[in-house]
């Protein structure tokens, strides 16, 4: 069964950039432990996304009422306690723009830049990460996913990601990544994970790196619009 995780961190703006200062939590300004309606705060949201959901548990995200930078930012924390299947992702609780349009594609980015300081309060199976979809229209819900891109900042315990490494010792962001490449079987995604060669507790870099490379290396095409970023664990 998984213990209780607590996740520490701050978000800033998505376009172009984000930020994930880590801070002590105090009293809790909102909290929600539904499956997928988030919490704002100013332009950003919380939520669990708990797209694995089994019965027997739930996750809970919690926003604190103590995060600085006049709005620019935003202090959360995950809890969670589930039983069996502990191989399966339950959820990916995370925080993001909650405005996410107007979709811009990958041409039009010049740096996003990051900064995301987590920690967690027992050790856990699963990954901190940056998410983000790539998709050429974005006409609405029902929109096929090009890509998937990952950014793991920790891998933790047993968790792979999907498909296989392809490329090791990738040098961007000021780190050393290994490229895992596959497809999502359910849903036909191309997925692309970089994945820390060792963990990663405070990310203070530039996420454009990581796009520019797939772009340059990858044949990821310029022109797809990036309909989410977002930061969590999962």
């Amino acid at each position: 069964m998984y213990k209780p995780f607590r996740l520490l961190s701050l978000l800033t703006t998505i376009s172009p950039s984000l930020s994930f200062p880590s801070t002590h939590l105090r009293r809790a300004a909102a909290q929600t432990c539904e499956q997928y309606n988030p919490i704002t705060s100013g332009a950003y949201e919380v939520q669990n996304d708990a797209w694995g959901a089994i019965p027997g548990g739930q996750n809970c995200v919690e926003l604190s009422n103590n995060a600085s930078g006049g709005g620019d930012s935003l202090a959360w924390s995950s809890t969670f306690n589930w039983s069996g299947e502990p191989n399966a992702i339950k959820a990916f609780p995370n925080a993001q723009a909650a405005d996410k349009t107007p979709y811009k594609p990958l041409s039009e980015y010049q740096t996003i830049p990051s900064k995301f300081d987590w920690s967690i309060a027992t050790p856990i199976t699963g990954d901190v990460a940056h998410d983000a979809f790539l998709n050429p229209s974005c006409n609405g819900p029902g929109d096929k996913h090009i890509h998937e891109i990952m950014v793991w900042l920790a891998k933790l315990g047993t968790l792979q990601p999907i498909g296989s490494p392809t490329s090791p010792g990738i040098q961007l962001a000021g780190h050393s990544w290994t490229l895992w490449k596959g497809t999502n079987t359910q849903t036909g995604t191309e997925v692309f994970s970089f994945v820390a060669d060792s963990e990663i507790q405070r990310f203070h870099g530039d996420l454009m790196e990581f796009f520019n490379y797939l772009m340059r290396n990858q044949g990821v095409d310029a022109g797809l619009k990036m309909t989410s970023m977002q930061a969590g664990f999962e």
